[in-house]
């Protein structure tokens, strides 16, 4: 289910633009589909996870907007210096997603487009500007589908000066990817404005969630899916 979107915030490396986060609750709804993470294993041997890799990248200039496993790009093994060739599907794979062969990934369709655009009036998900884009929230590498509830259709200005993100407000760790955000505070704001809709499930959801972030260190990004 779609929720709000979040901009991110603080300064962006390499001229990277900023992201336009879509906030998600129950992104499985949207077609992503959850696995037991699978680290890649170096030629030497070692288990390189996201978080052994990270640990290289904190000490250069353009963290954290070079995280790895986030927009690719050579990381190297601490173990043995090399720089081992880690493909986009294990990139997917290591964050706890089952990613999409690119054979099996179909285009969104003209009707699609037209039923997504009739949803918001052909106006824009974030701004309600005249919108010119349908994009998926979940993109098609991680699942995405192309059914009415994942698109999003965006303007000139949503579409071209951002990059696009998804994640979900009920995965507290997922938030960690996320350059400046801080899951707690938005997830307790939007906990309240659920409350005021009557919207209970939610509500019942998310006090739940919150519940076991003061019990849990979120050190293990996939800590949440781990234990829930």
């Amino acid at each position: 289910m779609y929720v709000t979107t979040y901009f991110e915030e603080g300064d962006h490396h390499h001229n990277r633009k900023p992201h336009l986060v879509f906030v998600l609750a129950n992104a499985e709804s949207h077609g992503l589909s959850r696995i037991e993470p699978e680290p890649y294993t170096c030629d030497c041997g070692a288990e390189l996870t996201p978080e052994i890799l990270d640990t290289g990248d904190e000490g250069k200039v353009s963290w954290p907007n070079c995280k790895s496993w986030r927009n690719g790009g050579q990381k190297r093994c601490p173990e043995c210096g090399e720089y081992p060739s880690i493909d986009r599907e294990q990139h997917i794979r290591a964050r706890g997603y089952r990613p999409t062969p690119k054979s099996e990934i179909k285009q969104i369709t003209a009707t699609q487009r037209e039923d997504a655009m009739e949803k918001t009036d052909g106006q824009c998900l974030v701004c309600n500007e005249e919108a010119s884009y349908v994009v998926r929230m979940v993109p098609p590498r991680y699942g995405g589908s192309r059914e009415s509830e994942n698109l999003a259709p965006l303007c000139d200005h949503h579409y071209e000066d951002y990059g696009h993100m998804f994640a979900d407000i009920l995965v507290p760790p997922e938030w960690n990817k996320i350059h400046g955000a801080e899951w707690r505070p938005l997830a307790t704001e939007l906990r309240d404005q659920f409350d005021e809709m009557g919207v209970d499930r939610v509500v019942e959801t998310l006090d739940q969630v919150l519940a076991a972030d003061k019990e849990q260190e979120w050190g293990d990004p996939f800590l949440y899916q781990n234990h829930h």
